[in-house]
């Protein structure tokens, strides 16, 4: 008798790119690609011309946290609908909305609308519809490929998002510095199209659970799901606070530190940002390779520490060649950072509760963003900004040192057995061996339970 995490434990150090040899899930991974350019162009943009226009910190920061915020509503409507309905919908609907927020975008650039004011509007309209890809695209691996490619499949899109970030960046990094804003809105909208078209492809063979119970029911069966899983709650909180101590300086403020550490501007930007998704890139084959086969425990808390000596490093000098290298540490870090979680949850989440699990995760990132964002552009125009990721980069490597010691990192490793209890017969007395108790299991779980139902149901 096999549990989840034995069974995928046989298969940790599968290549990612063996997941693309199941077609559905190789045009996911395309489709996922080019929308994840998309974002990270767009994404790039927007903050430059905040800052352009407005030359404050705390406007970009402020321009972060309504693209971000909604998320927290948002996101966990959206993973528990993932439970319910089919997740493709879900996904394509919510990149839909971004491909007509953008055109919107593009529109208003071209005819000199685009205001500050109308950049944190359409930021609001833009994050809430993205809310609702995050879960489904989170979890639709589980549900184009076999059990036992999962772990791989996990990998990749991890991996898809760091193209994403590096590719996103460079072309950034170019129509920034030649051309301005207007031309990498444009090759965003362009990219989000074909992503969408390729997108709009892939069918699954899946079926929802077709639940019963209300929304709101439901969303709470999965926290109590959650609740009593401490290996899934250390991972929230990881994501949480490295989210708003690092996370935040990569992406939100990064237009911020180009201008204020290093007085460089959109090129500088571009530059920075390009160093990120190269560290990504140097952690994709890493993870790829000898990293895969690592324990989990010891890759978050060595990439924890790798993000805050990163931040420690761009504090310390005003080069731009030391920003780059601290830059090219933190996009390692991110990328480990987030495929050790995000493996971690999912080969321990049931299927039933796989998009409830996943918002949640998801929730726990893109509302320390925000949040980061708005409190430290805040006091980087009150203190200087250097100081203040001079701070959270300390903070980080506190945070690995302490968490560490306390032996909280190993429960990313934890692999928990089928609990057993025994029958009874008719007068009470023991009646032969017990089965798993527990409910039911996804649709690449093993025959049996996975024992990841203890505590909700007896």
């Amino acid at each position: 008798m096999t549990n989840q995490a034995g069974s995928a434990g046989q298969t940790s150090g599968a290549s990612p790119f063996s997941s693309l040899r199941h077609p559905a899930f190789a045009r996911f991974v395309a489709g996922q690609t080019l929308c994840g350019t998309a974002q990270f162009l767009g994404g790039l943009a927007t903050p430059f011309l905040v800052n352009q226009l407005t030359d404050s910190n705390t406007w970009v920061g402020a321009s972060s946290f309504v693209a971000l915020i909604p998320a927290v509503v948002g996101t966990p409507l959206s993973g528990t609908l993932a439970d319910r309905i089919d997740r493709r919908v879900l996904l394509l609907v919510g990149l839909s909305l971004q491909v007509l927020v953008m055109s919107v975008v593009v529109g208003l650039y071209v005819s000199g609308g685009l205001t500050p004011w109308r950049i944190l509007l359409l930021n609001f309209v833009g994050g809430s519809a993205a809310s609702f890809q995050w879960a489904p695209s989170q979890s639709m691996a589980a549900v184009l490929v076999p059990r036992e490619a999962l772990v791989a499949a996990v990998r990749m899109v991890s991996i898809t998002f760091t193209i994403g970030r590096s590719v996103g960046p460079a072309v950034a990094a170019l129509t920034l510095a030649f051309h301005g804003p207007g031309l990498a809105f444009a090759i965003s909208l362009g990219l989000y199209v074909v992503g969408l078209a390729i997108l709009a492809t892939v069918r699954t063979t899946w079926s929802p659970s077709g639940a019963e119970g209300s929304i709101g029911d439901e969303f709470r069966e999965g926290l109590a799901y959650v609740r009593v899983r401490p290996e899934m709650r250390i991972a929230f909180r990881l994501a949480f606070s490295v989210a708003g101590l690092g996370a935040v300086f990569a992406f939100s403020l990064a237009a911020g530190i180009a201008d204020d550490l290093f007085a460089r501007g959109g090129g500088g930007l571009g530059v920075l940002s390009t160093s990120l998704g190269v560290g990504s890139l140097l952690a994709s084959a890493f993870i790829s390779g000898r990293g895969g086969r690592m324990s989990r425990a010891v890759l978050e808390r060595r990439s924890v520490l790798l993000y805050g000596a990163g931040l420690l490093i761009v504090a310390s000098s005003s080069w731009l060649g030391v920003g780059m290298f601290g830059y090219l540490l933190m996009g390692g870090a991110h990328m480990l950072h987030g495929t050790t979680l995000s493996t971690s949850l999912q080969l321990r989440v049931d299927e039933e509760f796989r998009g409830r699990v996943m918002s949640v995760f998801l929730v726990s990132i893109l509302s320390g963003i925000p949040i980061g964002g708005l409190v430290f552009g805040i006091l980087g125009d009150l203190i200087g900004l250097r100081w203040v990721v001079l701070g959270a980069g300390l903070a980080l490597c506190v945070d690995a040192v302490v968490t560490g010691r306390r032996g909280a990192f190993d429960l990313l490793d934890r692999e928990v057995e089928p609990e057993v209890e025994p029958e009874v017969d008719e007068t009470g007395g023991p009646a032969g061996t017990g089965a798993p108790t527990g409910g039911s299991a996804g649709p690449f779980a093993d025959p049996t339970d996975s024992g990841d139902d203890r505590g909700l149901k007896r």
